[in-house]
């Protein structure tokens, strides 16, 4: 479904390989939509991730998938676009519009935080298609991407060296993520037969509302699989907001400006595996935080970096048709002629006293066929959930778990 009815698409202008469609960006879809979406989707696919086992740490940017698979929707048709529906929520006019209210409340929250003390928030989305030179991308498809995610088009030659089309695409993640992710692809994932890669990179840097101090002398923590192991808190005092469910408590901890935050989840002892479990639900209701007095917060800092092949997650989603007998049609060719091999994800999270830095890829390879409480004191010393979000629609960017914070995922 075109998100702009039926204005015909302009001629793309080229200029040093990279292919230039000019069209305004679609007005933003619903906040709460954006979030429940989004929200939903990444709660989903973090629990069929199988690079993130149950007691183990790690992260997924639910934004980076949710944009690479919606720009692939795009052109999907029949049973391929169907399923591809059904995991992100709608059709194309309301995947898109949820991209686009997301980039707008971030872009909102940036402006929010100039002329802190301790600088804005850095942000940083985009979303580009590497075709290859001899694809005969469809005009509309090429429109559509720019109108619902502001995609940039850049010419590749898999088929003649493959070698320098992956490195050119891992140079403009690496570049874009600020060198967090140097390498998103591998040498399985592009190929002489890949004929298009879609592909969105996400980066932030955030400092806290309020810096937590320095971290403390190590002291207790019980990892998801019960063991115990020392680690530095970070500890502060502020008016946080909360949230408390059956068997959880979050804590929603401000960037500077209030327009993003980071919401941790803390589960009850004995408690983890059964909030897991039901995390799209638990989500919807820790992102609902309420204003509380002052809060006394202790958290360890952390750092992530998890790479996820998401092939199999998906497919155990009912994404399947798009990896054997897809419909891409609406990219190019006929029905059957394109499929997707590959989707690569890589997320990076760091959290210390004075705020955060996370990272976040996604590359689509496409081929050729042959009740809310108060509490005045949180202590997180057990393993925990994290969240990194707007305020505005509350969509996930990042998603995760932190298991143990004395081993890096």
């Amino acid at each position: 479904m075109s998100s702009s009815g039926a204005a015909p698409a302009p001629e793309p202008s080229a200029s040093g390989g990279v292919l230039a469609v000019q069209a305004a960006r679609m007005t933003p879809g619903p906040s709460a939509t954006a979030g429940a979406d989004l929200t939903k989707f990444g709660a989903d696919l973090f629990l069929a991730d199988d690079k993130i086992s149950a007691t183990g740490n790690g992260s997924i940017s639910p934004y980076s998938v949710y944009s690479a698979l919606a720009m692939t929707d795009a052109g999907a048709r029949g049973s391929t676009s169907a399923q591809l529906d059904a995991l992100l929520g709608g059709d194309q006019q309301r995947q898109a519009g949820n991209i686009t209210a997301v980039d707008a409340a971030v872009a909102k929250a940036i402006t929010n935080s100039k002329g802190a003390h301790n600088g804005p928030i850095v942000t940083q989305a985009a979303n580009s298609l590497w075709p290859d030179k001899s694809l005969q991308v469809s005009r509309d498809f090429l429109r559509q991407l720019a109108i619902g995610y502001a995609a940039q088009v850049h010419l590749a030659d898999y088929t003649q060296d493959a070698a320098g089309a992956r490195d050119a695409i891992n140079a403009w993640v690496s570049e874009r993520t600020h060198r967090l992710i140097p390498a998103l692809l591998g040498p399985g994932d592009v190929t002489a037969d890949t004929r298009l890669e879609l592909v969105n990179a996400l980066y932030l840097k955030a400092a806290w509302a309020k810096e937590f101090k320095p971290p403390s002398a190590p002291a207790a923590f019980t990892t998801a699989s019960g063991r115990t192991v020392q680690t530095p808190y970070l500890r502060a005092s502020s008016k946080y907001a909360v949230a408390r469910g059956d068997g959880w408590v979050s804590v929603s901890i401000p960037y500077i400006g209030d327009g993003m935050a980071m919401t941790v989840l803390l589960p009850d002892k004995g408690a983890f595996s059964k909030v897991r479990g039901g995390l799209a639900g638990v989500l919807r209701e820790a992102l609902a935080t309420k204003p509380a007095g002052v809060v006394m917060l202790s958290l360890p800092g952390f750092a992530l970096d998890t790479r996820s092949p998401l092939v199999p997650a998906l497919q155990r989603l009912g994404v399947r048709a798009l990896f054997n007998g897809a419909d891409l049609s609406g990219i190019a060719g006929k029905p059957g002629e394109l499929r997707v091999n590959s989707v690569a994800h890589q997320s990076v999270v760091k959290v210390d006293q004075y705020g955060t830095e996370a990272a976040a890829a996604t590359g689509v390879g496409v081929g050729a066929v042959a009740a809310p409480g108060m509490v005045d004191r949180v202590n997180v010393d057990r393993a925990f959930f994290f969240v990194i979000h707007d305020t505005t629609t509350k969509a996930p960017l990042f998603l995760g778990q932190v298991a143990d914070p004395t081993t890096p995922a």
